[in-house]
């Protein structure tokens, strides 16, 4: 499952995951892994990248986002939990 928060992050703040990695000193391919789902966010990982967007680190834990950008986060009607993609009306 991918990061919500930090996909919403790259959005919200207009930043590209070269920006992200260059300034967290994060290598790029785990930053791509983790918006992708493909690797686990780590702690340090996320200590890094708080410090970067200057917000709580636990917010990359977060097992349903409570943000919300571009309908990434809503709830759908069908009581399944948060949907990635789209928002079910």
């Amino acid at each position: 499952m991918s990061n919500i928060p930090f996909k919403t992050l790259l959005l919200d703040q207009n930043v590209t995951i070269e920006e992200v990695s260059k300034g967290s000193e994060i290598p790029l391919e785990e930053l791509r892994g983790i918006k992708d789902g493909k690797v686990k966010m780590t702690i340090q990982n996320a200590i890094k990248l708080g410090d970067f967007f200057n917000i709580p680190a636990e917010v990359f834990f977060l097992e349903n986002a409570s943000v919300n950008h571009n309908n990434i986060g809503e709830k759908s009607n069908s009581n399944s939990g948060y949907i990635g993609t789209y928002k079910n009306d």
